[in-house]
């Protein structure tokens, strides 16, 4: 067994370890490996907070340069820079994110195993407006070709694994765990509040969740999170006294269970939104995009909660108008969908993990 010999190193590499779900799925990988790896994280930001919950076997390997905020593919050559000091022919590369010029690197230079395990959604397989977002599109087919120099692929959707195998990609759907906690039921007596949690950034589309419950009344908006957008979102809200911002709040849902009503998510494109999953191990009812990672699969296409599509105001605000008229239907399937995590089970989950890095 591999714990009885000499460990391979698997380097892991996530630039921000602060909060959000790329974070909380690297503590759940690395805590787990270190029975069977030598596991390093490669970073160029953390937080003492996140740094405390890490398995002491971990080294935890801080990369600093200048270039990490101002300059993706410099500081990526400065990140395998760093990385290729522990390689030898054993190691395994393993990346939280899309990091393209990394693959490039170690294909030139080392040929260091490597993984990818990326949240994007593959070029037409999500149901954004195409012609809105011609940009990311183009650039997303152009690098596609690159997850060719992967040795395997982790995404979140079997959509992309289908997607990816008519491209001759090797890549695996693994969907993250979530562990069932108590039913969260807000107080009575109260207005409907309805919550945006996450990065308040381009890809989440904070914007679209703000501009499209301005004019519903008696509610009370709630964003919790931090981003580039914060103050754009702001200027937005005008000062209206039913729209809070909350900063980065570890648990949100246990600091506001008895406040939370609805749980919203409006990415453009995302693998697993981890808070989705989370706001269902708590039973709280969840609007979610259609065909956005694996939305539709968590909710089962609507029967443990509720779907729009994407992008589209009408649909949006339609459903939140359903869910406000008739809550206790969304509870009710809310509470299904608490009884069906089950299915996001953590020993199958690890240990798939296990077995796809076993065979490298």
């Amino acid at each position: 067994m591999l714990r009885n010999k000499q460990k391979k190193k698997i380097l892991f590499y996530c630039p921000f370890i602060n909060k959000g779900g790329i974070e909380t799925n690297l503590l759940k990988y690395t805590n787990f490996l270190t029975d069977y790896y030598s596991v390093y994280i490669y970073t160029n930001s953390f937080s003492n907070r996140i740094l405390s919950k890490i398995n002491k076997k971990v080294k935890v390997m801080n990369i600093k340069n200048k270039f990490y905020l101002r300059n993706r593919i410099l500081n990526d050559f400065m990140v395998y820079k760093s990385l290729k000091k522990n390689l030898d022919q054993k190691s395994i590369i393993f990346s939280l994110q899309d990091h393209f010029f990394i693959l490039i690197l170690n294909f030139l230079f080392s040929k260091s195993k490597i993984i990818i395990r990326t949240s994007s959604m593959i070029p037409n397989q999500n149901n954004y407006d195409e012609q809105k977002h011609l940009k990311n599109l183009v650039i997303k087919k152009i690098f596609l070709g690159l997850y060719r120099l992967a040795d395997e692929v982790i995404t979140f959707s079997k959509n992309n694994v289908e997607a990816f195998s008519k491209r001759n990609i090797k890549s695996v759907c693994i969907y993250n765990y979530f562990k069932k906690k108590e039913i969260i039921n807000p107080k009575i007596n109260q207005k409907f509040n309805i919550f945006y949690i996450g990065r308040f950034t381009f890809d989440k589309d904070p914007k679209f969740f703000l501009n499209n419950l301005l004019k519903f009344k008696n509610i009370n908006i709630h964003l919790v999170g931090d981003g580039i957008e914060k103050k754009d979102l702001k200027k937005i809200a005008n000062k209206q006294k039913n729209i809070f911002f909350h900063n980065f709040i570890n648990n949100p849902f246990k600091k506001f269970k008895h406040k939370i009503h609805l749980l919203c998510i409006t990415s453009l494109y995302d693998g697993t939104p981890n808070v989705m999953g989370e706001a269902m191990s708590f039973g709280i009812p969840v609007l979610a995009p259609k065909n956005v990672g694996s939305t539709n699969f968590y909710l089962k296409n609507g029967k443990l909660g509720y779907l729009y599509k994407n992008e589209n105001s009408n649909s949006f605000k339609k459903k939140i108008s359903e869910i406000l008229s008739d809550y206790k239907r969304a509870k009710k399937k809310a509470i299904k969908g608490y009884h069906s995590m089950s299915r996001f089970n953590k020993e199958k989950t690890l240990f798939k993990l296990l077995g796809v890095i076993k065979k490298l």
